[in-house]
C-alpha cells in the first residue's frame, strides 16, 4: 500500500523514503527537499574556506607570546619569592655571625680577666700556666676556625614541581562529533532545562523532573523515585561512599540504587 507524502497540505503519494530524516515524499516534495539540503552546502564550504583563511593568516608566534605572559609571570613571582626567602636567610647568617663573635669576643674578655688577675696577684702555678696555653690555643683555633670557615649554611637545591605548570597537550584521540554514528536509542528531556545525570558502570541516573530515572545501558527504564525538593544541578556516583549523590542549591544528599 502506497504511503501519502508526508507534507500535510500535499496529497499525492510518496514516490521515495528520504532516508536522512526517515520521511516519505513524492517526487515534487522530494526535489524541494534535496534543493533545499543542498542550498546549505555552499554556505558551509564558505564557512569551511573562511576557517581556512583564518587558521592560514594565524599568526602562532603572537598566540606562543600570550600564552608565554602567564609563565613570565610565574617566573617573576617566583624570583620574588626565593629574593624574599634570600634576604630573610641572609639576614638570619648575619645575626647567627654576630652571636657566634660575640660569643668568643666574650671567652676571650674571661680570659684577659683571669690572666690580669694572677699577675696582679703574684700566684700564678704550673698548672694555671697549661691551663691558660691550652685555654688560648683553643680559642685560637676556633677563631682562626671561624674566619677561615664561617658558620655552617647547609643549603638543599631547589626541586620545582613538574605540576607547577599546565601546558595543555593536543592529542589526536580527542572527541570528534562528525565520526559518531548515528543514536541508537534516544530519551526525551524536557525542553525547560538541561537534566543532570551521572553513570555508575551500566546505569545512568538521569533528572527527569519530578522524577529521578535509572536506566541500564540499552537505555531501558528501571526504575523512577519521586523528586519533590529543589532543582538538582548536577549529581554523581561515588565509589568511595557506593552511593548517588544528589546537589541541590541548599544541600546534596546520598541515595543508593
Amino acid at each position: 500500500m502506497s504511503l501519502s507524502c508526508a507534507i500535510e497540505t500535499c496529497k499525492r503519494k510518496s514516490r521515495a523514503l528520504f532516508h536522512c530524516c526517515n520521511t516519505n515524499l513524492c517526487p515534487d516534495h522530494l526535489k524541494e527537499h534535496v534543493d533545499l539540503i543542498n542550498s546549505q552546502m555552499n554556505p558551509l564550504a564558505d564557512e569551511i574556506n573562511t576557517l581556512d583563511n583564518q587558521l592560514s593568516s594565524l599568526n602562532v608566534s603572537k598566540v606562543i607570546g600570550k600564552c608565554r605572559q602567564k609563565l613570565d609571570k610565574w617566573r617573576q613571582d617566583c624570583h620574588t619569592i626565593i629574593d624574599r626567602f634570600y634576604e630573610e636567610k641572609c639576614q638570619e647568617l648575619q645575626q647567627r655571625c654576630v652571636e657566634k663573635a660575640g660569643e668568643k669576643r666574650k671567652k676571650i674578655h674571661q680570659l684577659k680577666l683571669k690572666t690580669n688577675e694572677l699577675i696582679r696577684e703574684q700566684e700564678a702555678t704550673h698548672d694555671d700556666i697549661c691551663s691558660l696555653k691550652a685555654t688560648i690555643n683553643d680559642i685560637k683555633r676556633d677563631v682562626n676556625q671561624f674566619e677561615e670557615n664561617g658558620i655552617v649554611v647547609d643549603v638543599d637545591p631547589l626541586v620545582i614541581n613538574q605540576n607547577s605548570v599546565y601546558i595543555e597537550q593536543w592529542t589526536s584521540n580527542e572527541l570528534n562529533i562528525s565520526t559518531l554514528s548515528s543514536p541508537y536509542r534516544t530519551i526525551d528531556c524536557s525542553e525547560d532545562n538541561s537534566p543532570a545525570m551521572t553513570s555508575k558502570n551500566h546505569f545512568l541516573l538521569i533528572d527527569q523532573y519530578p522524577n529521578l530515572c535509572l536506566y541500564d545501558k540499552q537505555l531501558t527504564l528501571l526504575k523512577e523515585y519521586p523528586w519533590e525538593y529543589d532543582k538538582i544541578p548536577d549529581m554523581c556516583w561515588s565509589s568511595t561512599l557506593n552511593s548517588f549523590i544528589i546537589i541541590t542549591g541548599k544541600k546534596w544528599s546520598l541515595y543508593d540504587e
